[in-house]
């Protein structure tokens, strides 16, 4: 008869715990699988909504647990690039190239842009160029967008070696924040500054104001409420005399509003010529308060957004427009003029001309009845990035614009030029 020999206890739960131990490493992939997936579903709605904050941080868990998901890499890598951080974009987007150079279809073109975005110039227009190649004559529009952003890294490289003419500092936290700040003004001899502020991305506008105390500007503060609550309104400039308020609302276009008693009141429409059923975006009203210089894009114009002059007449009507002309105006976006009355310089921001990448600030003087060939303002006033609405203090030793570039507080912040000649 076959002897049978028999499990002690003690052997029957080493056994058990073999196979717990055996059973739980099989089931540990499927629920690594499982939070990656999570993550996954997580990072996919925070970037469908435009929180690319959150979705950088749920892209990351995912790539700790697949390092090589080509997916989260490229979501990740323009997640960083709407975070202003083309350096960690670079770095995800060079992988995804990586592993598969077809990937999204556009791959190409957006390494290109974190390296354009990082200064890397020569190594953008490589990609750049890789990107027309592949493009040929099927997309004749977007072929020409490409070479537009090879010109833009030709003129950063010539930019970039010259000499340096400012100091560009950031405003801080007294001004800036996460959220976005721009249209800087000045009023009441430069000791204060009003600014606009909405909640990133597409948040109420917000006028603030901030006043400057013992040689440093002072936190902020709400300056006018806005009667549009669901798109508020930003301030656009202060007339000459201060007895003026402009600003513009997505909803009713560039307002005024008059002063009394120290408060502003009678909100209405800019009279024709500067508010003519276009886009019209900013204003400018010169020292005498007898040029208005706008942005518009009214037809007749050279593309996209153009600049426009308008003068006062004695009984308070206003002349028709006159557009700037070819010396000021291209193809892509003109926009918030700046004039110094003294100097005869007229500042303003373009998205044409030999701009870095964005918007750059220009710079042209009025000479002989006419409007000179513009002048970058060169680095670290520009930059691959956005930056408008200069504005100059009276003493012409510093200004204000806005930029998005990286290391700034949040999408766009409030920088001062100091100016060095």
């Amino acid at each position: 008869m076959k002897q049978y020999k028999f499990w002690s206890a003690k052997s029957l739960c080493s056994l058990l715990l073999l196979v717990s131990i055996v059973c739980s490493g099989m089931r540990l992939p499927d629920t690594e699988t499982e939070a990656a997936d999570a993550s996954m579903r997580k990072a996919d709605k925070a970037y469908a909504k435009a929180d690319f904050a959150e979705a950088a941080e749920w892209y990351q868990k995912v790539l700790e647990k697949d390092p090589n998901n080509v997916m989260a890499l490229y979501r990740l890598g323009i997640s960083h690039l709407e975070l202003r951080d083309p350096r960690k974009a670079k770095l995800c987007l060079q992988k995804v190239y990586d592993i598969d150079p077809k990937f999204g279809e556009k791959v190409i073109v957006n390494l290109a842009e974190a390296l354009h975005q990082n200064y890397e110039f020569e190594e953008a227009k490589k990609y750049y160029q890789q990107e027309i190649y592949s493009t040929g004559r099927a997309d004749w529009n977007y072929v020409e967008v490409i070479r537009k952003r090879i010109d833009e890294c030709n003129a950063g490289q010539a930019l970039m070696v010259q000499p340096s003419v400012a100091q560009v500092v950031n405003l801080g936290a007294a001004i800036n924040s996460k959220e976005v700040e721009y249209v800087p003004v000045l009023t009441d001899n430069d000791s204060t500054l009003l600014f606009t502020v909405h909640d990133a991305p597409e948040g109420p506008e917000q006028i603030k104001v901030s006043r400057r105390s013992n040689g440093a500007w002072q936190r902020s503060k709400e300056y006018l409420k806005s009667d549009n609550t669901k798109h508020g309104q930003a301030i656009v400039t202060i007339s000459p005399n201060g007895n003026l308020l402009y600003t513009y609302a997505s909803a009713e276009g560039l307002r005024s509003y008059d002063q009394a008693k120290g408060a502003w009141v009678n909100p209405r429409p800019l009279p024709i010529p500067l508010s003519q059923l276009a886009n019209e975006t900013s204003v400018h009203i010169t020292e005498s308060g007898e040029f208005a210089f706008f942005a518009s894009d009214r037809p007749g114009g050279f593309g996209g957004l153009d600049l426009y002059v308008s003068q006062k007449f004695p009984d308070g009507t206003w002349s028709a427009a006159i557009n700037l002309g070819a010396n000021i105006n291209t193809a892509h976006d003109e926009d918030a003029a700046f004039v110094d009355a003294k100097t005869k310089i007229l500042y303003f921001s373009s998205r044409g001309h030999n701009t870095m990448g964005g918007f750059d600030i220009f710079k042209s003087e009025m000479r002989d009845g006419a409007w000179q060939p513009v002048q970058n303002l060169g680095f670290p006033i520009n930059s691959p990035h956005d930056e408008l609405y200069f504005t100059l203090d009276r003493n012409r030793t510093s200004a204000y614009f806005s930029s998005d570039r990286p290391g700034g507080m949040g999408a766009l912040d409030i920088y001062q030029i100091v100016l060095l000649q």
